[in-house]
């Protein structure tokens, strides 16, 4: 047997032994596949809660143009229809307190009240939506992300974050620009956009690429390198891969206790910052000052 044939009975037997693994990888890859073109596909969401206003951007900061207004209105109008929550936002100049921890839980219960007493919600009087309130008060300015609904059972404290640094990233230069940022980080990660969001895909993806890797190496191998024939020792000539296992011979198992630390409301279930509002509406949210 020569050289090449040797190789290409051992690409061969290599299928041949990981066949079953190929073909589970190749079933899951076309169910996701087809689950992310369904998702990609799905049309516009019907809107279920008619008494809320329309109105979506309250500007009375007096922060942006009219023209940034409307593109504003127009963004929020077609990522609502997406995603099925409602996208809200309120600037203000209010005195809310010296101190930043005491003017964020104010904003936070304006947030709140504002978002509760316009019955805001995609899907329900109260429903599935987030507002964002920014205060550009002198020496006060802070921002307050609401969170209710899907927003607030979905999001984690991580989320929030992501959301505040990116409106953060623009908003001492570029007002409209950290708004538009603030839709579409919530637009995202509502809709599995956000950063991790195909990390499944990748499960799937790198044991074949590390496998087209492998092959590919050994196929590419120089020959002049090699002094005695790959079958020299090989009883009749062709390979064969035979299966290996490790025997446990002995177990042992040490204990230690881990001490538990108690959460300060980070980590990454749902329901970031959750809260009652006075209006006895439980909303999630968190808040950051500048």
């Amino acid at each position: 047997m020569t050289e090449k044939e040797w190789k290409s009975e051992s690409l061969r037997q290599y299928f041949k032994y990981f066949r079953f693994w190929f073909l589970a990888l190749g079933i899951l890859l076309v169910i996701f596949v087809g689950f992310l073109v369904v998702r990609l596909t799905a049309g516009d969401k019907e809107r279920q809660n008619t008494s809320a206003p329309k109105e979506r951007v309250y500007d009375y900061a007096g922060v942006l143009s009219a023209e940034e207004e409307e593109k504003l209105r127009q963004l929020i109008a077609k990522k609502e229809a997406k995603i099925g929550c409602d996208l809200v936002l309120v600037t203000t100049r209010e005195e809310i307190g010296e101190r930043p921890s005491a003017r964020e839980k104010v904003l936070r219960d304006m947030a709140d009240d504002f978002y509760d007493d316009n019955l805001f919600g995609f899907d329900a009087v109260h429903g599935s939506g987030a507002l964002l309130m920014d205060n550009w008060y002198e020496g006060q300015m802070s921002t307050w992300l609401s969170t209710c609904g899907a927003v607030y059972k979905k999001f984690s404290n991580r989320d929030i974050d992501d959301v505040l640094d990116a409106v953060y990233a623009y908003i001492e230069t570029d007002p409209y620009r950290a708004y538009c940022a603030y839709v579409d980080t919530v637009a995202d990660k509502m809709s599995g956009k956000g950063s991790f969001r195909f990390f499944p895909i990748l499960i799937l993806v790198l044991p074949i690429v590390a496998m087209l890797v492998f092959v590919t190496s050994k196929l590419k191998n120089p020959i002049g390198q090699e002094t005695v024939s790959p079958v020299a020792y090989v009883v009749g000539g062709r390979p064969t891969i035979r299966v290996q296992t490790d025997q446990l011979m002995r177990k042992m198992v040490t204990k230690r206790r881990i001490p538990r630390v108690e959460s300060s409301g980070g980590g990454s279930s749902g329901g970031g910052g959750g809260h009652t509002s006075s209006g006895g509406v439980s909303h999630g949210g968190g808040g950051r000052s500048r």
